[in-house]
Formats: structure tokens, sequence, C-alpha cells
């Protein structure tokens, strides 16, 4: 009986191990078939979660794509549309807009930052146009410890055959962010026929102030054709229609933070209570604002310190309010402020506000003298300034 139950642990034992392999040898073929394709066309849907949004938002795209060699971005070339339409031709980034029939040049010669922070905000299936950072896991990493992979099994997606692959991130972050990672969980479906991965999942768990929030991303492949491109026009402004006017970029200026001296606008906005509540209610009172919204990581790792000034100079005079730009009552923003223990007065709908108060970037913060007056303005978080604002708090009350 013994000898029967030793090698049943030792076949589960290796089928555990054989999963683990077949996974590896798996999306390390995935990956070389994906450095195989050099240019292609692809129509992809993406459902996505931010980590502190109750809803899944759901969008579609298409690209054309070809790989660029030395690029410094690390970018394909590609004609995108999701709704609009913007080409990168590996020497510009042309954006089009079409609700004024305009396309604009951004040059790499020229504007290689704006390229680069553009880049960011179109939603590329990774393992097709990704040189660099494909999504796939492959090599070394497969080789680290901390990836544990495992084959799911064999499943139909979209009547196509599909090997489903599980990898979890089991590195423990030790760092002292405030924020950290304590799940990453990637799945993949590639199909067994030609080793091309038509979906794929990143699934984040992050813990602030013993507040867990979950993100996820999945992307699916609705239809795709890879090396057999040959028409170059779709790289050029020759591809968009001739009734766009071309014109070349010109930075916009942000506004600048308003000054030491000036007086503070009046505003009148909504609580979470829906109690109206106006600047002039608090003439007197030394009133410090942080515009914010609650997707913004560095008005997050902020909050603790605005708090602690609150419950530290509320009853000597200081008033702290915080003005949510974008958030409403239907998103969550009271449940958040009590997981980050928030009590100091947040209002709803400053948008309007921001752009009085000149906010080009948030956190934005205004320290309101007695008198209404502007003492003290800071753009953006870094932790430990707190000290320099508690010092002119202190100086003023």
């Amino acid at each position: 009986m013994r000898l029967k139950l030793f090698f049943c642990i030792l076949f589960l034992f290796n089928c555990d191990n054989l999963s683990a392999q077949n996974a590896k040898d798996i999306l390390q073929q995935t990956y070389n078939k994906c450095q195989t394709i050099q240019n292609g066309y692809y129509e992809m849907t993406r459902y996505f979660k931010f980590m502190d949004a109750k809803d899944t938002t759901k969008s579609t795209s298409k690209c054309f794509f070809k790989k660029l060699k030395d690029d410094d971005f690390d970018l394909a070339a590609f004609r995108y549309e999701d709704g609009g339409i913007s080409l990168y031709t590996g020497d510009d980034l042309i954006i089009v807009q079409p609700w004024d029939s305009t396309a604009t040049i951004v040059s790499k010669a020229l504007w290689a930052k704006k390229i680069q922070s553009q880049s960011r905000s179109y939603k590329f299936y990774s393992p097709f146009t990704n040189q660099k950072y494909p999504t796939v896991l492959h090599d070394t990493d497969l080789m680290d410890k901390r990836y544990i992979c495992k084959l799911i099994g064999e499943e139909n997606l979209d009547n196509e055959s599909c090997f489903h692959i599980q990898v979890n991130d089991t590195h423990k972050d030790e760092t002292s962010e405030k924020m950290k990672t304590i799940l990453l969980e990637y799945h993949y479906w590639i199909k067994k026929s030609d080793f091309i991965p038509i979906q794929y999942s990143i699934a984040y768990d992050n813990v602030m102030d013993n507040d867990t929030m979950h993100q996820y991303e999945r992307n699916t492949l609705n239809k795709y054709e890879i090396n057999n491109l040959k028409d170059d026009n779709i790289w050029t402004v020759k591809s968009l229609p001739a009734f766009y006017t071309l014109k070349d970029y010109t930075p916009s200026k942000n506004p600048v933070p308003l000054t030491r001296g000036a007086i503070a606008p009046e505003w009148k906005l909504l609580s979470l209570k829906d109690e109206k509540t106006n600047l002039n209610d608090f003439k007197g009172q030394l009133v410090l604002i942080d515009f914010f919204t609650k997707s913004c990581y560095p008005c997050i790792l902020a909050l603790p310190g605005l708090q602690t000034l609150h419950k530290k100079y509320e009853k000597k005079g200081l008033k702290v309010i915080g003005i949510d730009i974008y958030d409403k009552k239907e998103d969550g923003i009271a449940g958040f402020l009590t997981k980050r223990g928030v009590t100091y007065t947040v209002l709803l709908g400053g948008k309007v506000v921001s752009e009085d108060y000149h906010v080009a970037g948030i956190p934005t913060m205004y320290l309101i003298d007695k008198n209404g007056s502007i003492i003290f303005s800071q753009v953006g978080y870094v932790q430990g300034q707190d000290k320099e604002l508690e010092k002119v708090i202190q100086q003023n009350l």
C-alpha cells in the first residue's frame, strides 16, 4: 500500500514538472514565432479595469505595423485606428484630428520626447509590436525561479484550439514604496497550429495603506495577418483622406501656477454630502487646497501627509480641503477616502476651478492665508516635501 502511495505521489510530482516544462517550451516557441513577425495587420479588443475603478472598459483598435531596426523607442512603424488615426513612420508621428480635419506632424528630430511619451497612450498588441518587451515570457525569464508556469490545458477560443498557460510572478515586493504589488499573474492562449498568442491577460493586486486594489487587462486578437504587407503608402500621409490639412506640431504652454500674493479665486462646490461649500466660508482661516483625483498615484502618496497636517493643525486654524477634479460620487470616491483614513473636507466637480487655479498637473497644492492671498504653491509630490509646507503653515497660523 505504501509503495502504491509512493508511486502515486511520484507520478503527480512528475506531472507537475511536465506541465511546467511543457508550458515553458510552448512560451519559448511562442516568443520565437513572434520574433519572426516583421509586419502585419490586426484587429484587437481590449478589456481593462484600472486599479481603483469599479467597472471594466472595452475598446477596439485596428493596426498596421512593421518592425523597425534600431528605433529609439522600440516601436513598430504603425497606422493605428481607434476612432481616430495615428501614423508613426520612424521619422514622424502624425496625429489626425477628425473633428477639425487636421493632421499634426510631430517630427522625431525636434520632438523625440513628445513622441516617446505619446506612444504610451496607444494600446498595441505587444507580442507583435514590441521588440524588447513583447509580454510573452522567454529565455532568462523562464529560467528564473520567481516565475511559476503551468499548462492549464487545451481550450477552444473562437474555434481555434489553444494551449492555455498560466504564469505567476512570485517575487515579493520588499521596497519601501507605499504601494506594493502582491500578485502578478499572466494568462496566454496560444494557437496549437502556429504558436501565435491570440489572447493574453495580466492581473495585478496592489496594496496601499491596507487597501487591496485589483487591476486587470485582457487583449484578444479578432483578426490578424502577418508578414504580407506590401503597400508602403500606408506609412505616409498619402494614406490619409485628401481633405485633411497638415500642420506642424507646436507645444502648448502649460499654465503657470498662481503667484505668491495673488488673490485666490472664489469657488462654490459640493461636498460628498451634497453640501454647498464656498472658499469665503473659511475667511480668517489658513486654507490648504489639494487638487487631486483618485486614479493619480502621486496624489495617493500625498494623502497621508495631508491627513497628518489636518489632524495636527485643524484646531489651530488650518482648513485642509481636497478638490477632486474628475471623480463623481458613483465612482466610489467616498470608500476610497475612508480606506485611506482621510477625514478632511473633500469637494467634487473641481474641473473648472482647477482651470481658474492654473492647474497643469496633479497633485497641485495651494496654501491661502487668512486674508485670501496665496502664500505657497506646490506641483507634484515627492516624499518628504511635507516638511517645507508645514514650516509655512506654522509661520502663518
